[in-house]
This record gives C-alpha cells, structure tokens and sequence, in this order.
C-alpha cells in the first residue's frame, strides 16, 4: 500500500511527456483529479458496506454446511499449529489455513497423532469424529478468520486506489469487492481463496509503493509480502514475475513522465530527492535494481521458508519423489540444475508438484450444458458473463475502455498494473482443464475493480454534477446481488436465470459445493420426512447429521425398471446434472459415482430446491412414465 504522494513525487498522469526527436509528440496526459467527495462520505460508504458484508457473511457461515474442500482444509491448518505438520494436505500451502484455525485451538479440539500424509479424506473424517460433540462450530468460527481476510482486502483496495488513482476510484473498488456475491461466498468458507486475493493485490501494491519512494522499509514491506502470498495459494507464484513488472513499470512511466519538457525548470533539489535513486526524474539505475531487489527477494525467501518452518529447505529436486509430467520434464531436462538445493520448503515443492499432476489429469468440466474432459478456453469469460451481478459487469467494462484510452494517451502504467496481471492469472487458468469454479481467478478481481472505479476520475472531470447520482444507482444495483442471501455460492445473475436457472450453464463450486446439507435436514423435520434417498455431493458423512438414508438408485437399475421406487429423494445438482464423483455410503465409507449415474433425475421435476444446490423430489408409486438420463452423451467429449 503506497502512502499519499508528496510534492517531490509527481502524481500518475500529472506531467506532459516530452517529445522525441524523429517521433510524433505524445499526446500530453490531462491531470486526473482527485473527486471533491468529503472524505467522511468515503468512510462512512465503506463502513456501512463492511458492516453489512460482515453481517451477511457470519449469517451465511452460520447456515451453511461444510462445504467440500472446507472438510480438511481446517483440521490441517490445527495440525500445522499442534504438530508442526504440513504434509498431511499440501494441495494447498499452510497460511490461510493455520489463520482460520486460531479461533478453533481455543475451543479444545483435538486431532489424532500420526495420521497418513496426502489422505484429506481421513484427515476430515477422524477430525470430524475427536470433536463430534462440537459438531459445526469449529467451521463457523473459522469461517470468522476469512471474513476479516475480506475486510483487509477492501480497505487495501480503497488506500491503494486513492492515494494512486484517486478517492472515488478506491472507494468503489472497495465497494465492488464488499458487495460482490462470490467474494462474499468464499470470505464465509475455511478456503483460501480470499487470503490469496488480499496477498495477491497487497504485494503489487507494495511493489508499486517500493517504485514510487524506493526506500529500505518498503523494500523489506514487499518482500515479506511476496513471502506470505506463497504461503496462501500456488496461483500466486505468477507474483514472482509480476512482482518486478510492476516496479520496473511504475520506475519507468515516473522517470518518462517527470523528463523535462523543452524550456521547463528541472525541480529543485529536496530531502526526498537527494537520494538519486528516490528521485523519480532519474531513470532506474542497476545499483538500485541491486539493493531494492536484493532486499524484497532476501525477505520473501525468508518469509516463505519461516512459513514452513524450513523444513526440507534445500532438498534438491533429484530427491522428490515426483509425479507431474512437467517437474519431471524440467529434470530429466536439466539435471545439473536438478542436483542444486532448492531454497524452497520440501512441502511447498511436493504440494506444487502433487498439484500439478492433478491438473495434468483428464476432468469432467461442465459449461453451456455440455461435459468436457480438457476444459473450455473461454470458461472463465462464461463465467463471468452468468456469475457477477449486471452492475459489475459493466462497470468492469467501462474501466477496461478507460485503461485502454489512458494507455492510448500514452498513460500505459494501469494497463501494466491492473490488467497484465489479471491476464495473467485468467490465462493460466484457462490453459489447465481442471476448470472448477469461478473461484480460480478470484485473485484477480480486487485489480479488476481498481479498474472499475477508474471512470468515476473521468466523470468528475466532464460531468461533476453526474457523480453523486451515478454512485448511488450504482450501489443500487450492486446490492440486488445481495437479495439472495444466503445463496451467494449458487448466485447467477439475471440474464443466466438467477440460481434457480445457473443449472444450464456452469457446475461444481459455481453452484454446488455440499452448502445446504443443514438446510435439507431442517425441510425434511419441518415435513416430518424420516427417512430419504439421499446423492449428497460433499464430504461431510449424512450420518453424521442424523440422516436416515439410502443412495437412490443407479441409472442402471431404473433403465430396467422405468422409475425409482416411490418415496422421497434429495440430490444435489452436480449429480442431477451427472457429474462423476465420490459419495457417502449410509455406513460412511466412500464409493465412486459414474458418470450420469443420477441423471435420470433431469427428467423429474423436483418439489424444491434448497439453496439452489439440492434437489427434492417425490416419486409416487408405479405408473411413473420411463426416465432417461437427458441429452447428455454416455461419456464427456474428449
């Protein structure tokens, strides 16, 4: 977060850029005003908007159940403080986790002793089963963690765009963030989705106040940093390469727009500019390069490592056990390099590793009513167009147009800021097929909603008196994707149906995720329905809950009879829609489901669905007309 520029240090946008001999004179940037909007009104609008993003998210963490990678990511965070460990679920690294786990450790739970490595699914259940008398609390006060993580992300958000881009600019990135219905959906889950989107925009805004005042405790800021930002999600690996794109940007656009225009006094000498490398008028030189580099890569290492507790620090990749194609492949490549100490822990390394090779695999991904096993290149844009409320999704566009115009005015530093990085993280997910969720580029959005607020500087300077009015309908129509509360994780926008009609377009975490198993328990006592057929898509064993169920039966069975036998069924839409899974057996063992195995449901319509993830129905005695599976092909296109 870079602090209010002083009058050494020129504001973006503020200086003409000199012309070039032989080239055509760039045209002069006009300056880029801070709105007149009373500093308490900003507060106050924040305020009221965390407040309420609070408020929903404690409500909708209360109500939910444990949705599907929550079941283990929180008894891995208790084991990272209890017992050191970090292997036992390294899909993810530890930060996040161990964050929301410190509320829990003061409840007294407890976890068993030498449990396997990478086996998420006993590490959920034997958690589960120390602490039953707890039952959900442990989650909801964890959840707690993450809404906090939320928060920070916000007020990042609003500092940085304010004292870089603008007052009005931060003030409605925070309020894009704090009303956004996926934000709020995962800042009320023990995943770590949100703590990577705050580490994400908080080491580039870092890196962005290192390169306007290089000084030693920004330096030493950024680093550490771009050290906990590794602790949270691998995603954020792409930092190691953002993190110098962004100094390097920002110290060149200052040192090309504060060059001295023909017949312009240079600026005198001050405190803050005697130090050559402070001084935004010199261009950046390699001794500076050296010490500023020097320091935040010292400190990420350190932070990283610190992390981990430097266990395996060093290890060379000769010594892991590999199973990604590409880190075998990178030493099979080079194996000089491979012998080298790795300055990384050795749980980093084998989670990344082990992550990998599970998005190196074939998975059934579900877009526009169509399965697919390698993923769809514009899934994510799909996503957005279904999944973010109508108001975002054209203040996102308006912003993009402006840092496109701004770039065109030769004022290129948020295109290089704000939008390579999105891409970044936009393209890397969409060249894996393991294409699950909307949430995979989360982290690119508070960037996205910089972006946002950047027409509100370009209306106060054209139509001033538009402003006030302009913010008040737009947060009138972010809000309306509040009404659907607490369905944020099933939330689609209008234009996709709501999360009544989400179904057709998009799956998995998009709308299903295992969030209403509490919900369904509470229908069935309210109509005193004792026992059900139940294809629950989650982790958490039904029995647990006091279900008294059966699975319904395959597709198999009820091709050769016509219908499923009469009684009550609950299923969840990944498996109506016939995604492949796991799923609880009544005893709590797992088995796998095969693909379409439920999908006959699509052709009974269901009594209600709870929280547009969970499907019931009532099937009366025979006479049931045949059902069949639906359009869907016998297996997913290749």
């Amino acid at each position: 977060m870079s602090p209010t520029p002083s009058a050494a240090e020129p504001h973006p946008g503020q200086h003409p850029v000199a012309p070039q001999p032989g080239r055509r004179a760039a045209r002069p940037v006009r300056p880029e005003p801070h709105p007149g909007l009373p500093p308490w009104l900003s507060v106050a609008t924040l305020t009221g908007l965390a407040v309420l993003h609070l408020l929903l998210g404690i409500d909708q963490a209360r109500r939910h159940s444990v949705t599907h990678d929550e079941y283990w990511h929180l008894p891995a965070g208790v084991a990272g403080w209890r017992e050191a460990r970090f292997d036992l679920d390294n899909l993810n690294p530890p930060l996040t986790r161990m964050i929301s786990s410190l509320p829990v450790l003061g409840l007294g739970v407890d976890l068993p002793r030498d449990l396997p490595a990478d086996d998420a699914f006993r590490l959920g259940d034997e958690f589960l089963r120390a602490n039953r008398p707890l039952g959900q609390t442990p989650w909801i006060w964890a959840r707690g963690m993450n809404l906090l993580l939320s928060l920070a992300t916000a007020i990042v958000l609003w500092r940085w765009g304010e004292t870089w881009l603008g007052r009005g600019v931060g003030l409605f990135a925070g309020c894009l963030w704090l009303t956004c219905p996926l934000v709020l959906a995962h800042a009320s889950l023990v995943t770590p989705d949100v703590g990577a989107s705050l580490l994400f925009v908080g080491t580039l805004a870092a890196a962005h106040g290192l390169a306007r005042r290089p000084t030693p405790s920004r330096a030493l800021l950024t680093g550490c940093l771009l050290g906990l930002a590794q602790l949270t999600k691998f995603t954020n690996v792409l930092l190691l390469g953002l993190v110098p794109l962004t100094w390097l940007a920002t110290r060149l656009w200052l040192w090309r727009s504060t060059r001295e225009a023909p017949g312009a006094p240079r600026a005198p000498a001050t405190a803050a500019t005697a130090n050559p490398a402070a001084d935004p008028q010199q261009p950046p030189a390699p001794a500076h390069w050296g010490w500023s580099f020097g320091v935040v890569a010292g400190w990420a290492l350190l932070t990283w490592n610190a992390g981990y507790l430097c266990q395996g620090t060093g290890t060379p990749l000769v010594d892991y056990p590999l199973r990604s194609e590409a880190l075998k492949s990178l030493r099979d490549r080079w194996p000089t390099l491979a012998r080298l100490p790795l300055p990384v822990p050795r749980d980093y390394v084998a989670g990344f590793d082990r992550q990998r090779s599970i998005m190196e695999g074939s998975h059934p991904v579900y877009l526009n009513g169509e399965w697919n096993l390698k993923g769809f290149p514009l899934y994510y844009l799909w996503c957005a167009a279904y999944k973010w409320p109508h108001a975002t999704q054209v203040l996102v566009l308006a912003g993009l147009v402006v840092v496109a115009w701004r770039a065109w005015r030769s004022d290129w530093l948020p295109a290089v800021v704000l939008v390579v990085p999105s891409a970044a993280i936009w393209g890397s997910a969409s060249a894996l097929g393991m294409q699950l969720g909307f949430r995979y580029v989360l982290p690119s959005l508070p960037l996205l909603y910089l972006a946002a607020g950047l027409p509100v500087a370009w209306l106060w300077r054209h139509h001033r008196a538009a402003v006030r009015w302009v913010g008040g309908l737009c947060l009138l129509a972010l809000s309306l994707g509040l009404r659907h509360h607490p369905a944020h994780l099933a939330y689609f926008n209008e234009w996709a149906g709501g999360p009544g009609g989400g179904r057709r377009y998009l799956a998995d975490s998009n709308i299903d995720w295992g969030q209403d198993l509490l919900a369904l328990k509470a229908w069935l006592n309210e109509h005193n329905i004792d026992r059900v057929g139940l294809a629950y898509f989650g982790m958490v064993p039904p029995g647990e809950l006091g279900f008294d169920y059966d699975l319904p039966p395959s597709r198999t069975t009820v091709n050769r009879f016509g219908s499923p036998p009469a009684g009550w069924y609950a299923v969840s839409v990944n498996f109506v829609l016939g995604r492949p899974h796991t799923i609880r057996l009544p005893d709590g063992t797992i088995r796998g489901v095969g693909y379409q195995e439920y999908g006959y449901f699509r052709g009974l319509k269901p009594v209600t669905t709870l929280g547009g993830s969970i499907d019931i129905y009532q099937v009366d005695p025979p006479g049931q007309p045949r059902l069949s599976p639906g359009r869907f092909p016998a297996q997913p296109r290749r």
